[in-house]
């Protein structure tokens, strides 16, 4: 061990090949983390301390549960940032066991999913920036053209690096965004509005004027209230970041399509179910406080339909 730097320990259950098996890529020449599931090992540039570095993190097997470590040292102070942004990523605030009660307890139907991919940790992006920008990207479009819109943006104002066979990327700082113009994003094919909504949050980011950071402390509420006034950011948006970017366990997108479908499927309804009828049925088998949760593991279901 004395090349690597002991980062995090998660309480059990934990699989390697449930949390990892659907990843994020933004399209097939550019990904987002590189996973070698025969090492138990992944791999993804982040930012950190305002710097990139090079997450590489094997993950050990120990009685009660895993560990991950840093396959490099690093000095303390790297440490802890790194830890902190390990902790988010893994939501290690939150026992899967206690989830796994918790829905054993309300919901027989949900049970069947959880069996089906028992041990999946959440992940999540603590880059905020990046994953509110990556939704304002998905707002009415198909995933297939917001993938699209995301590399060029990526390979216009950040970084790609070659790891091995593949192209990772660091995605590009609030700084960096809030320097470039309308006009640059949509030679990019993005919109005019939606060149207006990334560059004009990047810039309030950059200036101070908005604190992601002070995000980590607010309650769900709080962060509507804070987030909602800004042009191009409503409900589904923040819905996001607090789903993609915060591991709020406490989530429930009741307006999705895929959550509706995988309900559907689930339950052996004949036609796909409401926003309403989601809110309800979430209800009455007593979701809460885990309905990011179930949410995660009915959109993984639903991609084994």
């Amino acid at each position: 061990m004395e090349n690597k730097t002991n980062i995090l320990a998660i309480e059990g259950p934990f699989s390697f090949e449930n949390t990892f098996q659907k990843h994020h890529r933004t399209t097939d020449t550019l990904k987002s983390m590189v996973i070698k599931p025969e090492e138990s090992r992944f791999i993804k540039w982040i930012n950190l301390a305002g710097k990139p570095f090079l997450l590489d993190i094997t993950v050990v097997n120990e009685e009660n549960g895993i560990s991950m470590h840093q396959n490099q040292r690093v000095d303390k102070d790297i440490e802890r940032e790194l830890q902190t942004f390990m902790k988010r990523m893994f939501g290690t605030d939150y026992r899967l066991e206690s989830f796994y009660e918790h829905i054993r307890e309300n919901s027989h139907r949900v049970t069947q999913v959880t069996h089906l991919f028992h041990g999946m940790r959440v992940i999540t992006n603590p880059d905020l920036f990046e994953t509110t920008v990556d939704t304002i990207i998905g707002q009415q479009v198909n995933l297939k053209f917001a993938a699209t819109l995301k590399e060029r943006l990526i390979r216009y104002a950040g970084t790609v690096h070659r790891f091995e066979e593949d192209n990772l990327y660091i995605f590009p700082s609030p700084d960096r965004v809030a320097k470039l113009e309308y006009q640059e994003l949509q030679d990019l094919s993005f919109s005019q509005r939606k060149s207006e909504y990334i560059i004009d949050f990047a810039r309030l980011v950059s200036s101070g004027a908005i604190d992601l950071n002070a995000l980590w402390n607010l309650s769900n509420q709080e962060i509507i209230d804070h987030l909602m006034p800004l042009r191009g950011i409503g409900m589904w948006t923040v819905e996001c970041l607090m789903l993609f970017g915060l591991h709020r366990p406490n989530v429930l997108p009741a307006a999705d399509i895929g959550l509706r479908n995988a309900v559907k499927f689930l339950y052996d309804s004949e036609k796909q179910p409401q926003t309403e009828e989601i809110r309800k049925l979430a209800e009455e088998e007593n979701w809460y406080p885990w309905e990011s949760y179930i949410t995660y593991y009915l959109w993984q279901y639903l991609n084994t339909i």
